[in-house]
């Protein structure tokens, strides 16, 4: 990377403007990395830090870059996601699953959802709501913690990420996962089971089930998940439920595979 950015002195042509191809390395680097401070930012740019800090100032203000107020590294925002999820739509694992996330629906009857993994939350990037007048549900782009939603459970269980949450938890719900020992021990029953449960975590009366979306490595790029308010959960139903994602999962990844 550094020499691509060092051929950046290199370049004659009039036309460019230099400093926005800057912007644009920094922010891959930034995108690769997830959080970055400006002095290893600097360092792997092989920018100034005087000039590392006016470019990721330049991105706080137009709001494509944020700042964790705990660590004051810097990560790229939902803005940022936003944008590139306008530009590939016909060519993302959204569009992929969508036909089977109907199939899902239709067999299940009740909301399905795809998420993925941003930061530290899970994105809802694709739902299909329910019909039935009582309902739960997330608006597209929501971010939850993954530490109190099944789609985020799931994904970090079957990746080789690690979180720590430790002094940065909320309490949604009464049953909402408070410690990093407590999450570490819900993921690996949840690796060793195949699939996740969200019981009451984030928003009281509402059940969500999911499993992975599995790479060639059998590490989760995605998850789909069924969700239901409590008053139509039957705990006996929980592996039925898991049968049918898992059917649909697989069919999503010999899509993309």
């Amino acid at each position: 990377m550094k020499n691509e950015i060092n051929a950046i002195n290199g370049i004659n042509d009039k036309n460019i403007i230099k400093s926005t191809i800057k912007v644009f390395e920094l922010l891959e680097i930034l995108a690769e990395h997830g959080k970055l401070s400006i002095g290893r930012l600097s360092e792997l740019t092989g920018f100034s830090k005087s000039t590392t800090q006016r470019i990721i100032n330049t991105l706080t203000h137009l709001k494509y870059v944020q700042q964790d107020k705990y660590t004051l590294e810097y990560f790229p925002s939902i803005k940022l996601y936003e944008l590139g999820n306008k530009v590939v739509n016909n060519i993302t694992i959204k569009n992929i699953a969508k036909p089977y996330l109907l199939e899902l629906y239709n067999e299940i009857n009740e909301t399905v959802n795809l998420g993925v993994l941003y930061n530290n939350n899970i994105i809802y990037l694709d739902k299909i709501v329910s019909k039935s007048p009582l309902k739960a549900e997330l608006n597209l782009g929501a971010e939850v913690p993954i530490y109190c939603s099944a789609l985020g459970k799931v994904l970090v269980a079957f990746s080789d990420d690690s979180f720590s949450f430790e002094g940065q938890y909320v309490k949604y719900t009464d049953n909402t996962i408070m410690s990093d020992d407590r999450l570490r021990e819900e993921l690996l029953e949840v690796k060793e089971r195949g699939y996740s449960i969200d019981n009451e975590e984030y928003v009281k009366g509402l059940i969500c089930i999911a499993v992975p979306i599995l790479n060639r490595y059998e590490k989760a790029i995605a998850s789909i998940s069924v969700s239901l308010p409590t008053s139509r959960f039957d705990n006996s139903k929980i592996e039925e439920y898991v049968s049918i994602l898992k059917k649909y999962a697989a069919k999503i990844q010999k899509e993309i595979y």
